[in-house]
């Protein structure tokens, strides 16, 4: 197995982990193509009927999702003002077709380098969309060596560190979306649950949507995902590391899957720290036009 670049082992295995659906173990990385177990589907957060309006269909693409019909402080989100996803390597010339016919004009991907490289984002060669990759991150290369010790052992922690951490990026994708004019803005990572859940909770913090229903989309990640591919480059290298370190699958044990405690303590520490998503969005160096620009994407700029 090559050897990668020493920075962020543990967002690497979070990847994998959410991808699966299901909590690392060392019997788990032993049986790397072995299906979830019963306990771990029934474990996830089931959709309700007024989450339906929100899935977009596509063939080649999971957790694909608006927020058509979050209520913010002033009334609901415009239903094509976002789209949420996961990985788009494998989209159809149906999707795509899909996909703008929906309106959506910008693709921000989250991803880092290497991700980008194993599954490349087939919108990007598509003219009708603009595409931009920004690694929230920070780095450009999946790590499998380092960071065991130091990485929380919450999901939900961790995201509280990149608030702090990762401004730049956040700075730079808020920007983009602030940008752009028109069209629905699509915004994605691998199992679109950790970066993308990030940033939707941010936005709908924003919106003023109820902290209940932030947390229900958040956590709605794991049922989407459950038919998501097993199959990719990184999922394959991943599980043989775990496979030969057992520790490692053990340090992750409950990092997969989106539990809702994960984005309550997100949550807790926007609100706490920087007052709320605008306060956040101040502190990375958003302008008070640029926030603006997104309340009115949010339809909340009354």
């Amino acid at each position: 197995m090559t050897a990668l670049h020493p920075v962020s082992l543990t967002m690497a295995i979070a990847l994998v982990l959410s991808s699966w659906g299901a909590a690392a173990s060392p019997q788990a990385a032993a049986k790397a193509t072995a299906p979830k177990s019963a306990a771990a589907v029934a474990s996830n957060v089931q959709p309700v009927a007024d989450d339906a309006q929100r899935v977009l269909g596509l063939e080649g693409a999971w957790n694909v999702r608006t927020f058509a019909g979050l209520q913010g402080r002033n009334g609901p989100i415009p239903a094509m003002a976002f789209v949420r996803t996961a990985d788009l390597s494998r989209l159809t010339d149906a999707d795509r077709d899909t996909l703008a016919a929906a309106g959506v004009t910008l693709d921000i991907d989250l991803r880092t380098g290497d991700e980008e490289q194993q599954s490349p984002d087939v919108l990007a060669k598509d003219a009708r969309f603009d595409y931009q990759r920004i690694s929230l991150m920070g780095t450009e290369k999946m790590d499998l060596q380092k960071m065991m010790t130091s990485f929380p052992d919450m999901l939900g922690a961790a995201y509280v560190q990149w608030l702090g951490s990762n401004q730049p990026q956040f700075r730079q994708v808020f920007q983009r979306i602030a940008a752009q004019r028109d069209g629905a803005v699509l915004f994605h990572c691998t199992a679109g649950k950790d970066r993308t859940g990030i940033i939707s909770g941010i936005l709908l913090d924003l919106a003023g949507v109820p902290r209940a229903d932030i947390v229900h989309n958040y956590a709605l990640s794991a049922h989407y995902l459950e038919e998501q591919p097993k199959d990719s480059a990184m999922n394959v290298q991943m599980m043989a590391l775990m496979k030969q370190h057992p520790e490692i699958a053990r340090k992750m044990a409950g990092m997969g899957g989106t539990a809702p405690e994960n984005m309550e303590m997100f949550l807790d520490a926007l609100h706490q720290q920087y007052g709320g998503a605008a306060g956040f969005l101040k502190e990375v160096g958003l302008s008070e036009a640029e926030i603006h620009s997104l309340q009115v994407r949010l339809g909340q700029a009354g």
